[in-house]
């Protein structure tokens, strides 16, 4: 009778360590499958080169952008003074200038 008790409690021993067993699994496989996705993260991360083209593609952007505004700067210079022609021009030639 004794060997019989001794059998259902390995038995029952044997069901837990099964049942743990499939625990330990199911974790293990939600531990890696964490891992693979920041892995995969980390792989579509910029790298410092990536960082630094970018940086020389804003740097280039701002030079464009600081020309273009002395241009116009220049240009509305040019503007005023041609306007300031134009009216002491008409003034000279007795002609009425209408803005």
């Amino acid at each position: 009778m004794k060997d019989i008790a001794s059998d259902k409690r390995f038995d029952m021993i044997d069901a837990q360590l099964f049942k743990m067993d499939e625990q330990l699994h199911l974790i293990t496989k939600a531990v890696v499958k964490g891992f693979d996705r920041i892995d995969k993260t980390l792989e579509t991360k910029a790298d410092s080169a990536d960082l630094q083209t970018a940086l020389g593609l804003l740097d280039t952007l701002a030079k464009r952008q600081e020309i273009s505004d002395d241009e116009r700067l220049v240009m509305g210079h040019q503007l005023a003074r041609l306007h300031e022609w134009v009216e002491a021009a008409a003034e000279r030639i007795d002609l009425k200038f209408v803005h």
